[in-house]
C-alpha cells in the first residue's frame, strides 16, 4: 500500500494495475464526492480507463463499494497487526497498543478510515459485509472480553466500549489533520489515560469519590 498523507490518496494492491487504478480512484471521489455523488464513468475517467473496462472488475458500483470496504478492511487490520501487537500482552498494554496504532494509521492515511466509516453508517453494510469485519475487529473484541472477564471494564455492551474508541479518536485525527491538535506521542499517551479511565471501574470510582 503506497500512502501519501499529504494528498491522502492511497493505492490499494491487486494483481491487476487497472482494477488497482479504479479503487485507489474510487476511494479519492468517495472521500470527496460521497456515494451518491459519484457515478461509475466519473470513477473510469479518474482512473483513466475506459469506460467499459470498469465493468470487466466489477458489476456495478454497489459491487465496487463492497469489494473497496473489503480491501479497506484488510489493509487496515494488516497496518494494526504490523505495529507488534501482542496478544500474551495485559488488557492495558494491548488496549495502548490499539488505540496507538489507530491513531497513527488513521493519521497517515484518512481516506481508508473514512471510507470504512462512511460506508459502516450507511445502508450497504449488509450482513455478508458484516461477517468481513471481524479480523480487524477481533483485537478490541478479545480486550473487551477480558476486561469484562477480571472486572476491569464495568458490563456494559461491547458496542459502547467501540464507540467510546471510535469517536474520540476520529475527533482527535480529524483536529490532527486540521492543524488544530497535534498528536505527538505525549498527547497519544495522554488521550490514552483518558480512555482507560473512561474504560476501567477503577476510574468510575475515581470520579465519585
Amino acid at each position: 500500500m503506497n500512502v501519501h498523507s499529504d494528498a491522502g490518496s492511497v493505492a490499494i494492491p491487486d494483481n491487476s494495475d487497472k482494477r488497482d487504478s479504479i479503487l485507489t480512484a474510487a476511494l479519492r471521489l468517495f472521500d470527496e464526492q460521497g456515494f451518491r455523488g459519484t457515478s461509475m464513468a466519473t470513477i473510469a475517467e479518474e482512473a483513466e480507463v475506459g469506460a467499459g473496462t470498469i465493468y470487466r472488475y466489477f458489476d456495478g458500483k454497489e459491487d465496487l463499494i463492497h469489494q473497496l470496504y473489503a480491501e479497506a478492511r484488510r489493509q487496515a487490520h494488516r497496518s494494526i497487526l504490523s505495529i507488534g501487537f501482542d496478544e500474551g500482552g495485559s488488557v492495558r498494554e494491548r488496549l495502548y497498543t490499539l488505540w496507538r496504532a489507530v491513531l497513527l494509521d488513521y493519521i497517515d492515511c484518512p481516506r481508508l478510515y473514512r471510507f470504512i466509516l462512511k460506508y459502516e453508517s450507511s445502508a450497504y453494510l449488509q450482513e455478508s459485509a458484516r461477517a468481513q469485519t471481524e479480523d480487524l475487529e477481533a483485537p478490541f473484541r478479545s480486550i473487551y472480553r477480558e476486561g469484562v472477564e477480571q472486572g476491569l471494564f464495568r458490563p456494559l455492551p461491547e458496542s459502547i466500549y467501540a464507540s467510546f474508541f471510535t469517536g474520540p479518536a476520529t475527533h482527535l485525527v480529524q483536529e490532527h489533520l486540521n492543524g488544530e491538535t497535534a498528536l505527538d506521542e505525549t498527547r497519544i499517551d495522554q488521550t490514552f489515560e483518558m480512555l482507560w479511565a473512561a474504560y476501567t471501574t477503577e476510574g468510575a470510582s475515581s470520579s465519585g469519590s
